[in-house]
């Protein structure tokens, strides 16, 4: 009986040892690939050494200006930044700090990169260029020239049930091959034009607009360039108002006379 114990304890050790070493073995953890820190500590090494940036020059040249301080002149020359200076400028930050950010030239760069992200939803889009097809600004203005419509979510809901969703013509998104972009609207009254006249720099307005806004000023509306009251026929932008009323066809609702 006794025996029989014994067996049956050591039985149950080797079995309680066996499932231990089972469990070992299941978790057993692996280190991680990479930085510890996952990169928290990471160096951007494209930027000037610290030890050579205009920053460490300035404290290396203010460490020399104190050892030199009181003492005649050695006659050793110690770098175009390091010449004895007699006149100390006090109680300024251009004089004493030691930081980049009060003096000229380049700002020493964080040595740990982190980055400020800014999600901008605003449009963003040139509102002249929109509503007169002309941006004084040109090519360097900072805002989008798109004339293109947009629709709200409720329209396209509509469109969609209504089944006229997608359904546009190749027309829309053909590219024009005029070679100068004449604009649509007066871009003095934002309005479409009526006799329109051309400036010599080459800028469409209304008869009445250009010669209302002569009364006040004899330069150009929008490049302020002298006009010497010269407004010619613009007879291309007529042209094209009237290829453009072509194209477009009659009005829906006109019915034959009765």
């Amino acid at each position: 009986m006794g025996q029989a114990v014994v067996m049956m304890i050591t039985n149950l050790k080797e079995l309680e040892l066996r499932i231990n070493q089972r469990d070992l073995r299941v978790f057993t953890f692996q280190k991680p690939v990479g930085p510890e820190d996952m990169g928290a500590t990471a160096v951007y090494e494209l930027d000037t050494e610290k030890d050579k940036d205009a920053q460490a020059i300035f404290e290396r040249s203010q460490q020399i200006q104190k050892e030199l301080q009181g003492k005649e002149d050695d006659k050793i020359y110690r770098g175009i930044n390091n010449y004895q200076k007699y006149v100390k400028p006090k109680d300024t930050s251009m004089g004493n700090a030691s930081s980049g950010m009060v003096r000229k030239g380049p700002i020493r760069a964080p040595e740990h990169l982190r980055a400020t992200v800014r999600w901008d939803y605003q449009p963003d889009i040139c509102k002249d260029y929109k509503e007169t097809g002309f941006c004084g600004f040109g090519d360097s203005c900072k805002f989008l020239h798109d004339r293109s419509d947009y629709k709200h979510g409720w329209q396209i809901e509509r469109e969609l049930d209504e089944g006229r969703y997608g359904l546009n013509d190749d027309e829309n998104y053909e590219v024009s091959s005029d070679e100068d972009e004449l604009p649509f609207k007066c871009f003095i009254c934002r309005s479409s034009f009526k006799n329109p006249v051309v400036t010599k720099c080459k800028h469409y307005f209304c008869e009445s607009c250009a010669l209302q806004h002569y009364r006040k000023s004899q330069r150009c509306y929008v490049c302020d360039k002298q006009t010497n009251g010269v407004f010619n026929p613009a007879k291309e932008l007529v042209t094209k108002l009237e290829k453009c009323k072509a194209e477009e066809g009659p009005p829906e609702d006109a019915g034959e006379p009765e």
